[in-house]
């Protein structure tokens, strides 16, 4: 497999990083080597071929998905398709459900506006996806310092 679009440099204490294109939620991105992930879901071989053909042709597109014991919950067809390239990646540690949830169909959407994401925080808060993201408003503020105008 050529995977000559992916975006990747070497990083100190962790080696060959792959960079997805998307990363939305900076405060959430963490560097995490592949063999500290853990897979616990199986592969479907149709959409792992999928999966590959569009690494192939657009690269890493968005960040895995952990939860905090750095379970993988979402980017297991990615991960199998890009671990061969490098030593790690960054990955959405999520801290619940309802994390994992929003950035799971967060990197879905991604997925689906890509290459064009110009309405991608409009439809953040539109149709199905608008339930996902009311449950972790949170993630919208964080890190952000609020400024006393007087």
């Amino acid at each position: 497999m050529i995977l000559d679009k992916l975006h990747k440099n070497i990083i100190a204490g962790h080696g060959t990083v792959i960079w997805p294109l998307y990363m939305v939620f900076k405060e959430r991105l963490q560097i995490v080597k592949f063999d500290n992930i853990k897979i616990v879901h199986g592969t479907h071989p149709d959409f792992k071929q999928t999966v590959k053909k569009d690494i192939e042709k657009n690269g890493l597109l968005c960040p895995l998905v952990v939860d905090k014991d750095l379970v993988l919950q979402n980017g297991n067809h990615r991960l199998r398709a890009i671990r061969k390239h490098g030593d790690a990646t960054f990955v959405y540690k999520s801290n619940n459900d309802a994390e994992v949830n929003f950035f799971s169909r967060l990197n879905v959407l991604c997925w689906e506006l890509h290459p064009d994401m110009s309405q991608l925080m409009e439809k953040l808060w539109q149709g199905k996806m608008k339930k996902y993201t009311e449950k972790v408003s949170h993630l919208f503020t964080e890190n952000i310092r609020a400024t006393n105008i007087l």
